[in-house]
């Protein structure tokens, strides 16, 4: 596909939107890179077309940025390094960050940015050194938002989904060390992100429903039940809305203790009730047992 047409349609797209080159281009390539592309004068690399559309906002499900077999090899190894990460596969993630890593040794940094996260990832899961996780989330985080100080967010600012990651990844930092007022300080930001800047789309069904978990959970751990409640109905909305499986059953058990807390145990009783009867039909009875026993010592409810 001509490169005029990609570049109209991100033009088209960020005057809707109204956003400056300037905001769309931060970190990822020069505005003057992005004036080239929307006019058809400059052919943009996959990786950078993807993350130009991300920052608008939308997935690229239109067009195909013709590049070399190398550079669709590097971007294949990103993305499924990437999935390992989603995945929580460390083994995985072990064997993929060598093979990304030995692929970007002559490449620029934006390609660097999912490897930093995966290093981080493994420091923080593997060997859990929570230090040098920070140290490799600000160093991914840093390619492309390099103000960002790991504790403030950055309004102003469009994001990728990785950026988003990334910051949720520095949130569950901040609440592993038992600073979940920071936690939650950069899981709204991002909540409201994505509630105003981004469309619907995998990427979104994928993520979204992961920031209201980590928000519902740490309310929660703040005696906010309220809040957790709230937060609890809104992924299961989302979840119903878009048929998300793997989180419906987690935000009902929030839902339940969230309601048995407020000291409506019988309600709770039955959105947990629910929530284990979903965990045993999709064959995920590892999470049953851990409810029984909590409600049991907590409330004194047996299933």
């Amino acid at each position: 596909m001509a490169v005029y047409v990609v570049g109209d349609f991100l033009r088209e797209t960020r005057l809707r939107k109204g956003y400056t080159q300037e905001e769309v281009s931060y970190g990822i390539c020069t505005p003057a890179s992005l004036s080239r592309i929307e006019n058809g004068a400059q052919k943009p690399g996959r990786l950078i077309l993807e993350k130009l559309f991300e920052r608008l906002g939308t997935e690229n499900n239109l067009f195909n940025s013709f590049v070399s077999r190398e550079e669709m090899e590097l971007y294949s190894a990103i993305q499924e390094l990437i999935r390992n990460i989603t995945d929580k596969d460390i083994s995985k993630i072990e064997s993929q960050v060598d093979v990304v890593e030995l692929m970007t040794k002559d490449t620029t940094e934006l390609e660097h940015q999912c490897l930093y996260f995966a290093k981080g990832e493994l420091a923080r899961q593997r060997d859990e050194n929570n230090d040098k996780a920070m140290e490799l989330y600000m160093k991914a985080i840093h390619i492309t938002l390099p103000d960002f100080d790991g504790k403030n967010p950055l309004r102003s600012n469009l994001l990728t989904f990785d950026e988003i990651m990334i910051i949720n990844a520095i949130a569950i930092l901040y609440a592993e060390s038992g600073n979940i007022m920071l936690s939650i300080q950069l899981d709204i930001w991002l909540k409201e992100y994505m509630e105003g800047k981004i469309v619907d789309g995998t990427m979104k069904i994928a993520k979204y429903p992961m920031i209201l978990y980590n928000l519902s959970n740490w309310f929660g751990d703040r005696n906010c039940h309220t809040e957790a409640f709230e937060l609890a109905n809104q992924g299961i909305d989302f979840c119903v809305k878009y048929g998300n499986l793997f989180f419906f059953p987690i935000f009902l058990v929030n839902k339940g203790i969230a309601l048995a807390e407020l000291g409506k145990i019988d309600d709770g009783k039955e959105y947990l009730h629910q929530a284990i009867t979903i965990f045993e039909a999709t064959k995920q009875k590892d999470h049953v047992q851990p409810i029984i026993d909590w409600c049991k010592l907590r409330y004194d409810v047996e299933f």
